[in-house]
């Protein structure tokens, strides 16, 4: 990744991610150069699992021959691609390969085997390719916890993603591999991955950082600018449970219209990106989403149809115009300086009570640093 780096999660126009079944190249290209003209050097993309990995034994050929032509096409227009895998869990939906409907992804001996199979496959074409940035294991598998025929306890879950981080290591050396959770591991006691794990096994350390789920938004209010700060928070509490400093990547950020009331989505969305970048070790801010969703595609949550930057006939909106623009100030503008304060977390959960004393230990438009 560049010194610091801005990008957003591809959502392709047409079909969604079904677009991997109903593949449109020049679409997807079209919306790739949009993608580069709003000022962004990368983009974050998703497989299907059922799509690419039809039985647990192989995987499937047209879609890894799809994925190149992408690869291509954003190779085209200077943008690098990360690679999400194992997707259980997008844009609110469930997948589950039809080869393992009872069994437990996360334990079950032929899941994981299918895994790595998987994980493996993937990372060596993205190694290959020039557009090829690294790969996530899969978008919020925590959320998946909840799905699962039988328990999944924390040690599960750890075990897994060291099995999957082996995996894509060993079959292509030197590719950087992460993994994307929701905030619920960092901030509260639910089953999930450590933050230990999370902070120091993967090769960067990512956070989702949604003001609405996180119960910033609500917490704070829309007109308060601590609102927005959650990228900041998040990559905080982050670096806190680092053991050695790696980069900071917030993953996933955003806003839906239907959230707001009294401030403009362009003022959330400057908001958001400001507050991200005042953290010194942010290197990468991720946008969700590139595009709406089209209408006519039913059975989505109605937040996800308005979360992108540009419409379905690929025009910028006013926060894609926002967007633009504050990206292009912040790449001239000097990096973050370092915290003027600190806050204990002390074994404490960093929930919104904790945010509180983070929050009102803010000096200089500096955050302040969170330490164990």
């Amino acid at each position: 990744m560049p010194d610091t780096a801005f990008g957003v999660n591809y959502v392709p126009r047409q079909q969604w991610w079904n677009a991997w079944l109903d593949f449109d190249e020049q679409s997807i290209a079209d919306d790739l150069a949009a993608i580069a003209e709003l000022g962004c050097d990368h983009v974050r993309i998703q497989c299907l699992w059922p799509v690419f990995q039809p039985t647990p034994t192989t995987v499937s050929a047209t879609a890894l021959k799809r994925l190149t032509l992408l690869l291509d096409r954003a190779h085209d227009v200077g943008l690098e691609v990360w690679v999400t895998v194992l997707n259980g869990f997008l844009s609110g939906w469930v997948f589950r390969p039809p080869w393992i409907p009872k069994a437990n992804l996360f334990t079950d001996a032929l899941a994981l085997t299918a895994a790595r199979t998987l994980i493996s496959s993937v990372a060596e074409l993205v190694a290959s390719h020039p557009a090829g940035a690294g790969i996530d294991l899969g978008n919020e598998p925590n959320m998946l916890v909840g799905f699962e025929p039988s328990a999944v306890t924390t040690e599960d879950l750890d075990s897994w993603a060291r099995t999957l981080i082996d995996a894509a290591h060993n079959a292509a050396p030197g590719l950087p591999v992460v993994l994307g959770a929701d905030h619920q591991p960092w901030t509260t006691t639910q089953t999930g991955f450590t933050p230990a794990l999370l902070a120091n096994e993967p090769d960067i350390t990512t956070v989702h950082a949604w003001p609405y789920f996180s119960g910033f938004l609500g917490h704070f209010g829309e007109e308060n600018d601590l609102a927005w700060s959650i990228g900041a928070y998040l990559a905080q509490v982050a670096a806190a449970h680092q053991t050695a400093p790696k980069p900071l990547w917030i993953q996933e950020i955003g806003v839906a219209p239907e959230w707001v009331t009294n401030v403009s989505v362009e003022h959330a969305t400057e908001r958001l990106l400001r507050n991200s970048l005042a953290v010194p070790g942010v290197a990468a801010v991720t946008w969700w989403a590139s595009h709406d969703i089209r209408p006519e595609y039913g059975g989505f949550a109605p937040l996800e149809y308005g979360l992108g930057l540009l419409d379905v006939e690929n025009q910028v909106k006013p926060a894609g115009r926002r967007f633009a623009e504050v990206v292009a100030d912040l790449r001239e503008a000097p990096r973050a300086q370092q915290p003027l304060a600190q806050v204990h977390l002390a074994g404490a959960i960093p929930d919104l009570t904790f945010a509180d004393k983070w929050a009102a230990a803010w000096t200089d438009g500096r955050p302040p640093q969170i330490v164990r």
